[in-house]
């Protein structure tokens, strides 16, 4: 019960954003979403865009549904158009980046370029969103996750891919990242296993 009305107070919130749905494909939308039936929900949003490219409130629900349906390139996709649209949505590139954080943990391929560019993007998506909205910690939580696991890939002995000196850096600044977060409540456990593990890994590499 906690995490459905979790998740109706986020519908609620990014709903909110935006335009509030019209259409009868939006409304289905949304229904299928308060039940908690996303992959519905994401198909009823696409049609809403299909018939209207304009319709920006659809395009978000379609990549809000997606990702929690855990069709995350659905999602990404989504958040593409969106972004392309409205450049300025902060929330868009904060689910874009944790979609593609969750995409990347699905090529097991490390040699594959698909994995590290997503983890890359992800980077990128979280501190445009950073620059957006500087005060939003849950925003240097995710960047700091991220950074933490392209930091993990390039300690992978593969071809092409294994590079000390960069997992260094990037665990550096996830711990810069993660400090951030800890300033602002010192008493996130979470956050000090979190900073504790980069530490960890930096000196496994020393």
């Amino acid at each position: 019960m906690k995490n459905k009305a979790h998740l109706l107070l986020s519908f609620i919130v990014l709903s909110s954003q935006l335009s509030l749905a019209q259409t009868p494909y939006e409304r289905l939308g949304q229904k299928a979403m308060t039940v908690g039936n996303f992959t519905n929900a994401a198909s009823y949003f696409e049609k809403a865009y299909d018939n209207d490219h304009a319709n920006m409130n659809a395009l978000w629900l379609m990549g809000y549904s997606s990702y929690h349906a855990a069709d995350y390139n659905k999602s990404i996709a989504a958040f593409d158009k969106l972004i392309a649209m409205k450049p300025t949505e902060t929330a868009a590139y904060y689910y874009r980046g944790k979609a593609k954080v969750l995409q990347s943990s699905s090529i097991t391929d490390y040699a594959s370029k698909e994995h590290e560019a997503l983890l890359l993007g992800a980077i990128k998506d979280f501190s445009t969103a950073i620059d957006l909205t500087p005060e939003d910690m849950k925003l240097y939580q995710n960047r700091g996750l991220a950074n933490q696991e392209y930091a993990i890939y390039k300690t992978q002995k593969v071809q092409g891919v294994y590079n000390k000196l960069v997992a260094l850096k990037y665990l550096k600044t996830s711990i810069s990242d993660f400090e951030k977060v800890a300033s602002t409540n010192g008493e996130r456990r979470d956050i000090t296993a979190l900073i504790q593990k980069s530490k960890d890994l930096i000196n496994d590499l020393n």
